[in-house]
């Protein structure tokens, strides 16, 4: 996906090595992607039994179809040795990573139109699939225009928007579980709550980013 003036040679010269606390991260984001593959996949084997999603169940799988590539390959676009060793795969990953991305925000739109419990959880849900489609696009069009620095930035965005499937379904059970809030209640709160925080922390990290790379251009 990374169109680069590097050859595969440089690069691997200059990939720099990720930190232990980095990779923890990378690993546990890689697991509970496909924990929560493996969850959503059950959707494609049978109707779910909630009434509700069974009513809508073609753009509930293409939605869920979408997510599940985004969640396969997202962890790897971020995998600094794939990239130094292998940046044509690492190219046709992002490209498949963005098509998943398209597919399950433009469904996941369709989707949050008919969430439950009205407009807070359509709103939550569908300016969530709106910024995951508008942050994708952004880290293609940035690539495309050769600018690689605003298409990393971008994909962080997109990425942890993606993880949002994730943070949903640490928040339910806590909120419910723990809390013991109504379904209702949480509901409500995790239309916002999964995605709202990550968007947060990516452009916080890109910002920190950012000054360390100044710092170190002009020290």
């Amino acid at each position: 996906m990374t169109v680069s003036t590097l050859s595969p040679s440089t690069a691997r010269r200059d990939a720099p090595r990720p930190s232990t606390i980095g990779k923890v991260l990378w690993w546990f984001s890689l697991l509970s992607c496909l924990v929560v593959i493996g969850y959503a996949v059950q959707y494609f084997l049978r109707v779910p039994p909630d009434t509700h999603f069974s009513r809508y169940i073609t753009p509930l799988r293409f939605h869920i179809a979408g997510g599940i590539g985004a969640l396969l390959t997202g962890p790897w676009q971020f995998s600094e040795r794939l990239r130094a060793h292998a940046l044509n795969f690492h190219r046709w990953l992002g490209r498949f990573y963005l098509i998943s991305v398209g597919v399950g925000s433009i469904a996941g739109f369709a989707m949050a139109r008919v969430s439950k419990f009205g407009m807070a959880t359509h709103l939550g849900f569908g300016i969530l699939a709106i910024l995951w489609f508008f942050t994708g696009l952004q880290a293609y069009r940035s690539v495309r225009g050769g600018n690689i620095e605003a298409h990393r930035d971008w994909m962080r965005r997109n990425f942890a928007l993606t993880l949002a499937a994730i943070t949903l379904r640490y928040y339910l059970p806590l909120m419910l579980g723990v809390f013991h809030w109504s379904f209702h209640s949480s509901y409500v709160a995790v239309a916002w709550l999964c995605w709202v925080p990550n968007l947060l922390v990516a452009e916080w990290l890109i910002r920190r980013q950012s000054v360390i790379q100044t710092t170190v251009r002009t020290a």
